[in-house]
Formats: C-alpha cells, sequence, structure tokens
C-alpha cells in the first residue's frame, strides 16, 4: 500500500499553509473560493481520502428529467434516490421534473421554463425523441450545463455522455435467442411495444429484424402491435395473436405486457410459441420459471439511474470524464432458474455501494473506459 495522503502533503504541493488547506477540505472558515477549488482538486488528484464532505465554493443545481408512474421507471427513480441521499452531502442541490411515460410535449414545456430560468449546472434527462430534443440540450450547453442522457440517447446533440443499454443489441440478442430456440421453424415473430414512436422500443425492434435478415432466418418479424397495459396486451394475445395461423414467437419490447402475455398464453396453452420478454419484476417472475416466458432481457434499470448522476456529478465536480461518450450497460438474458429479480437488483445496489467506495478514494479526474460495463 502506498503512503497516506496528508494535510501536510497537499500544503506542501501547493505551497500554501497546512491551515490554509484544513479550512478548504473542512469547509470550515474563509477560503478564496478560487484557491478552495484548487485544493480540493488537487487532493482528489493525490487520493486524498475525504470525511464525505466535498466543500464547493457555491452549490451545484442539478436538473433531472424522467418518466415515472410505471414499474420500470419506479427502478430507476430508486437509483436516482440513491444517487441523490449519496451525493447530496457534497454541495448537489437536485430538483426533480418526472412525465408521464415518454411525453414530449410534457418535456418541451419543462425545459422551455427551465432553459428561461435560473441556471442550472447539470441535466440527466431521458429524451422522448432521438432528436428532437437536440435544441434544448445544445441550448444548454452554449449556457454551460452540462447535459447527460440515460436510457434514451440524443447522440446528435451536445450531451456529455449517455448512460444505459444500446437497444439494437438489445434486439439482437432477441434475434439470436429466437434462432436457438426455433432453428429454421418457419413463422411471424410479433412485437408487442406501449408505444410505437419510442426510441428505444424502435431501436430493440430494429436490431430484431436486421439480425433476422442478416441470418436469413425464415421468421416474418414486421409485425408490430401496440398495447397500453397488461389487460390490452392480454386481450390481444387471446383473442388476436393466437389466432393467428403460422405464430411462433412473440417478442415484448418492454417491461409492460409481460404479464399480459404469460397470463394468456397460460390459460390458452403455449403451443410451442417462443416468449422472449423485457426485464424482470416478481409479478411476472413465475411466467419466467414455469417457461411459459423462455427469457428476459435484463437492461439494469436502478444502475442507469444511479450511474447518470454519479458520472454527473464527479464529471461537475472533479473533470471525470469517460473514454467514450456512451457507457453500454450490458443487456443480460435471465432463462428459468440462473436468476431472479431479487438476485439482480441486489447485484445492481452492492454494485453502486462499491462505485460510492471508489469515489470516495481515487482520483476522478482521469478518464475511465467508456462503452460497456464488464
Amino acid at each position: 500500500m502506498g503512503k497516506k495522503v496528508t494535510i501536510r502533503d497537499i500544503a506542501k504541493e501547493l505551497n500554501v499553509s497546512i491551515a490554509t488547506v484544513s479550512r478548504a477540505l473542512s469547509g470550515k472558515g474563509k477560503v478564496n473560493p478560487e484557491l478552495r477549488e484548487k485544493i480540493v482538486r488537487r487532493a482528489r488528484e493525490l487520493g486524498y481520502t475525504f470525511s464525505g464532505v466535498f466543500p464547493l465554493p457555491q452549490p451545484k443545481r442539478v436538473v433531472v428529467l424522467f418518466p415515472t408512474d410505471a414499474f420500470f421507471w419506479d427502478k430507476v427513480e430508486e437509483g436516482i434516490g440513491d444517487a441523490v441521499r449519496s451525493f447530496a452531502p457534497w454541495g448537489i442541490h437536485f430538483e426533480m421534473y418526472r412525465t408521464q411515460g415518454h411525453n414530449l410535449g410534457e418535456q418541451t414545456a419543462i425545459l422551455e421554463k427551465l432553459l428561461h430560468g435560473e441556471r442550472i449546472d447539470g441535466l440527466a434527462i431521458v429524451p422522448s425523441d432521438l432528436t428532437r430534443l437536440d435544441y434544448f440540450i445544445n441550448a444548454f450547453f452554449i449556457r454551460g450545463t452540462r447535459v447527460v442522457t440515460f436510457n434514451v440517447d440524443a447522440p446528435l446533440s451536445k450531451r456529455v455522455f449517455y448512460v444505459g443499454q444500446h437497444g439494437g443489441e438489445a434486439g439482437r440478442m432477441a434475434g439470436r435467442i429466437f434462432q436457438l430456440l426455433l432453428g429454421n421453424r418457419k413463422g411471424i415473430i410479433y412485437t408487442l411495444t406501449t408505444h410505437k414512436q419510442a426510441p428505444s422500443h424502435v431501436m430493440r425492434w430494429q436490431g430484431l429484424t436486421d439480425f433476422v435478415r442478416e441470418r436469413g432466418l425464415p421468421y416474418d418479424v414486421s409485425r408490430v402491435v401496440e398495447v397500453k397495459g397488461e389487460e390490452e396486451a392480454y386481450r390481444v394475445v387471446k383473442e388476436e395473436l393466437l389466432k393467428e395461423e403460422g405464430l411462433c414467437g412473440i417478442f415484448v419490447s418492454t417491461a409492460f405486457g409481460n404479464c399480459g402475455v404469460g397470463r394468456a398464453l397460460k390459460e390458452s396453452g403455449k403451443r410451442g410459441i417462443v416468449v422472449v420478454g423485457n426485464d424482470l419484476a416478481k409479478e411476472w417472475e413465475t411466467y419466467l420459471e414455469e417457461g411459459i416466458i423462455d427469457c428476459c432481457l435484463y437492461q439494469y434499470p436502478y444502475l442507469q439511474g444511479f450511474l447518470s448522476l454519479a458520472f454527473l456529478v464527479q464529471h461537475l465536480l472533479f473533470g471525470f470524464t469517460l473514454d467514450a461518450p456512451t457507457f453500454y450497460l450490458p443487456t443480460v438474458p435471465i432463462f428459468s432458474g440462473t436468476s431472479s429479480s431479487q438476485s439482480v437488483q441486489q447485484f445492481e445496489r452492492l454494485l453502486s455501494r462499491t462505485l460510492l467506495w471508489e469515489a470516495g478514494r481515487t482520483p476522478q479526474t482521469a478518464s475511465v473506459p467508456g462503452g460497456r460495463l464488464p
């Protein structure tokens, strides 16, 4: 182990008094704001272990804007909430704004108000569209606000980085699973979505269609059905899809619909239909265990919320950067008997605690690998 960094070491590095460094790091006493920030930054670079409070010349204002009112977003919000509680003592003031699902109109109104209001230092957002919010993101960038996207990206904008699933790769993974379980069996694979224009849903479907086309598989994956909830998913599968001659698979491209699909197939009989669901919760875990849903693709919703704020805060305070502007969390295929909703959620929280521990003991001005979480 290396020598523990002390206040004396920092003072010697910067050619200032030990008392000045002590006041700067404790947040007590008068220290020039620029000098305080310089001392805190150098302390981080040297690996100084803080007490848990990071003094700032003035608090940073961070806004978080995301959808709500559904299971998946509850898990995302849990990650956001833990990040807020963890980083608030660092001198960060957080504000939360929520919309009902991927609602472009609501997001536009909120962003318009924020843009013409008081300055904000950071914005974490789940865009409702891949490009139609670029004006706001770029305008915030010009004003000095650093923007990160999570769950859904805005790749052509001036956002600093993106945290979340690679939707196209998730769709391709669904294609691999259908190929594994169906082989060369000819038939129709329906994709169920709650919103045909939701960017992540579109990208998953596109990934599936690309995989099927590239491999020359005998599946018709052109059929996309929009359902607005579990009951509608149940009705559509039972009354319409199961009457379709040649139906061989169902891809649920969202967290909403898994229960409805599972219930319909349990009542009517699975009939050799392969089902690939999305995400995992206790509500439909039984269908996975019984083999009615063959596989669920898990995208770490808690970590999407937690990491987007963790990275943004450390970027604002310490110049934290990624080697790549995209940080793709892995899409994990979960089959019957391989895992449970409780175990994967416990893993997410354990990983977040590990990252917090690292944030408190290591320099964050050096870049870290972007692209994918191992």
